[in-house]
């Protein structure tokens, strides 16, 4: 996988899911948050690993290759992920009841992974627009 933004997604999905008990899980919660960890590290180091130098005659496509656009979209749907998942642990003992909070966190991060897949969205399309598509 050489996409370093889907790995520290995936990774902070993986975290998001180790957090809690794990008595009804089939995978441990201690696994996923490292996994999660493991990840997120990994992916940060094919963010700021040493770039490869080029000369002056190297062609243009090879540097545009390693001039990564940081993409808004994956951190948008990251928050937005965990701030729906944060809904759960606001929920006390008393089910039946949602408070006023709870549901305006759960929309706000909701809205929040929509505007992120709306930007995805439009990313691909510019990419698929200018030719350069993965």
């Amino acid at each position: 996988m050489n996409k370093p933004y889907a790995i520290i997604f995936f990774g902070f999905l993986a975290v998001i899911m180790g957090i809690g008990d794990d008595k009804t899980e089939l995978i441990p919660s201690e696994i996923k948050l490292t996994i999660g960890f493991l990840a997120i590290g990994y992916g940060i180091y094919l963010i700021y690993r040493p770039k490869e130098k080029f000369t002056e005659s190297s062609s243009t496509s090879e540097r545009k290759k390693t001039d990564k656009k940081i993409r808004p979209s994956y951190v948008y749907l990251g928050i937005g992920v965990l701030t729906m998942k944060l809904t759960q642990y606001l929920i006390t003992n008393n089910d039946n009841i949602l408070s006023f909070w709870i549901i305006i966190i759960g929309i706000i991060g909701f809205s929040i992974s929509l505007y992120g897949l709306k930007i995805f969205f439009k990313e691909r399309r510019e990419k698929k627009e200018s030719g350069s598509i993965e």
